[in-house]
């Protein structure tokens, strides 16, 4: 049956996490026509059936949404599907979750918490897991490591004070650890999941980079997939990843790949994760990461990655709630 469908979310900003979304929904329901938009007022939604606020974690802040548009929301179908809970929840997205009929998570620790406003609530895996079949995997490159920096643990000027503390031991101690990467024949490359024109994560690579000794032995991944499959080429080259981009887990997964995750923000915890190693950005430490290194270099995945018919019951009941 044929739909309009505005979904919402971070699109748009040269995130290929979040962009990865608009390849996942268009997987699961190819008879859907979709407008994707990181922003909604009453022209979007104009001869528009069914809103979907999809993929990622973007529940904290207030949505861009127009008074007007708000408003004409509680005349449509919504559709929570994908959305990771940490933190917070924007009185707005409290009031049109309790209006909708589904809310999917893929934080599985926050099921309960969000039943207290509407039962109808399900945990499904990353959407991203859905295009498992397209996955795209090739020799690995011996001894290569790519790192995906994040560019929203660099401070600004006008942050406080713990977060430039932060940064620069967390800086020094990487640093280190990348010129031991060089010192012992690997090769270190650094891509940026994010070239947001306000958020580059090639920002913090320049910084890791330019502090380094060693530094003219590493380098910036130039590399710009344009979809899932290239994307997944791109990690699956490498012998091992190093990531705090949320979306660096599911790739690794996906290509089962070794990986090593530094978390600053609750979605790269463990609990969200099935294998790989863990370390915070907060306590990280030369020692700490060259031990988390090579206890990861020699790991094997227990467990097959997420298969695409994971979510068949999913799209199934999703296709029979829209009318």
């Amino acid at each position: 049956m044929y739909k309009k469908v505005l979904v919402f979310g971070f699109y748009f900003h040269a995130n290929h996490g979040d962009q990865l979304f608009i390849e996942a929904f268009q997987y699961l329901f190819p008879d859907y026509d979709f407008i994707f938009t990181d922003h909604i007022d009453t022209h979007q939604l104009s001869n528009i059936d069914v809103v979907f606020f999809g993929g990622g974690s973007f529940l904290l802040d207030r949505p861009n949404i127009s008074e007007q548009a708000i408003y004409l929301l509680s005349q449509k179908q919504i559709f929570y599907l994908g959305v990771g809970v940490e933190e917070d929840i924007h009185p707005i997205h409290v009031d049109l979750m309790m209006q909708a009929k589904l809310i999917a998570t893929r934080s599985i620790n926050q099921v309960d918490r969000l039943m207290t406003l509407n039962k109808q609530v399900r945990f499904i895996p990353d959407l991203v897991y859905a295009l498992q079949s397209k996955v795209v995997s090739v020799v690995r490159e011996s001894k290569s490591v790519l790192i995906m920096p994040n560019i929203y643990v660099v401070p600004r000027q006008s942050d406080p004070h713990w977060k430039h503390a932060s940064w620069n031991y967390f800086k020094s101690e990487l640093v280190q650890f990348l010129d031991w990467l060089v010192e012992n024949n690997y090769h270190p490359s650094l891509f940026s999941m994010c070239k947001d024109r306000k958020a580059d994560d090639s920002w913090a690579g320049a910084e890791l980079i330019s502090a380094m000794d060693k530094r003219s032995q590493a380098c910036v991944s130039l590399a710009q997939p344009k979809n899932f499959s290239e994307l997944s080429k791109l990690v699956s080259a490498h012998s091992l990843l190093i990531t705090q981009r949320f979306h660096g887990i599911i790739l690794a997964e996906m290509t089962q790949t070794p990986y090593l995750a530094i978390h600053h923000h609750d979605k790269l915890l463990p609990s969200n994760a099935t294998e790989g190693t863990f370390l915070s950005y907060y306590n990280c430490s030369k020692h700490l990461l060259i031990e988390a290194f090579e206890k990861t270099r020699v790991m094997h995945f227990k467990l097959s990655p997420i298969p695409p018919t994971t979510f068949e019951a999913f799209k199934e009941e999703v296709i029979s709630l829209i009318k």
